[in-house]
């Protein structure tokens, strides 16, 4: 073989290392919470992280009642963040669900009153059993049919979905009636919290059976959640172990571009759910020391600069 071109396939190969773990990391980070906590932690801003999820009762819009979201809206506005909007069930009904001229008017109501917003998803968790979309997928086509013709121009997640057992049947059907879906949401957290083999996962199975690019939208490591999870120094271990899994699965693709963590701080007293960075106390968990050295993985290939060890305890409370 010519030297030169053996030192051109050498180089080739070279490019090609060099380009693999890139690609492999081509996801960023971002964060979801409906609460104002982590706008006033001075350790979430430190991270440096500026893609947030907020989701909002449909009823609420359209009575335009704002109140449980126009101070956190306001901070992730002040802050320059891209807000990733999502369109979630009457807060008292499992079942109820707008007709297609309210989700239109739904729409309109949101663009309005937050023109700044580019980033949308049509519904949340569109395939759980606890949304009226759950036996419906042709209504949620619908509804995304709908904010595309209402916010052109706009980035829109076609279908936002749980990894659970009816995902590929439900997605079947929506593709039949959504109008060139190209990015979807997932929901992750059988994949991270099970440990199945990466092959073997919902997310793997997501990205064979759509086109386009795909987006963690919810994921994490479960602290406490029903009988499986119970919580304690346990829970925060398995969370940990959780996490950098999460991070595993958002590698595993180059099609997966985002990755949305949930949440950032524990509600004061457990309710339902908890798979929090930070517990009801301000005391930071080992699942967040996880994600600041991701993040600093991130940073390096990019030549920024890296962040700093965190604090265990907030400092001052932020303005919102």
């Amino acid at each position: 073989m010519p030297r030169s071109l053996r030192s051109l396939l050498l180089l080739l190969v070279a490019a090609v290392c060099l380009a693999a773990p890139a690609g492999a990391q081509a996801y960023t980070i971002g964060m979801s919470d409906q609460k104002v906590g982590m706008w006033q932690d001075d350790r979430f801003a430190k991270l440096g992280i500026t893609q947030v999820r907020l989701l909002m009762a449909y009823d609420n819009v359209l009575r335009r009642d704002f109140s449980r979201y126009d101070a956190w809206m306001a901070a992730a506005h002040k802050r320059g963040a891209d807000v990733l909007l999502t369109i979630d069930r009457d807060i008292g009904s499992y079942t109820r669900m707008p007709t297609l001229g309210q989700y239109r008017r739904i729409i309109r109501i949101l663009r309005e009153r937050y023109p700044w917003v580019q980033t949308y998803r049509a519904w949340n968790e569109a395939n759980h059993i606890k949304q009226p979309t759950y036996r419906k997928p042709k209504r949620a086509a619908q509804y995304y049919n709908i904010l595309r013709e209402e916010c052109a121009g706009c980035t829109i997640l076609a279908a936002d979905l749980l990894d659970s057992s009816n995902m590929l049947p439900w997605v079947a059907t929506f593709k039949r009636y959504a109008k060139f879906p190209k990015l979807w949401g997932l929901h992750s957290y059988q994949d991270s919290n099970h440990f199945r083999p990466l092959s073997q996962t919902y997310t793997r199975a997501l990205l064979n059976a759509v086109r386009g690019d795909v987006w963690l939208t919810e994921a994490g490591g479960i602290v406490r959640f029903g009988t499986r999870y119970r919580g304690g120094k346990p829970g925060e271990q398995h969370a940990a172990r959780a996490m950098k899994r999460t991070f595993q699965l958002a590698g595993s693709s180059r099609r997966i571009k985002r990755v949305y963590l949930y949440h950032w701080d524990a509600d004061p007293k457990f309710l339902t759910w908890d798979s929090a960075f930070v517990d009801n106390k301000g005391r930071a968990r080992p699942t967040l020391e996880i994600l600041r050295r991701e993040i600093n993985k991130q940073r390096r290939r990019q030549n920024q600069p890296l962040v700093p060890a965190l604090a265990s305890r907030p400092g001052n409370k932020l303005p919102l």
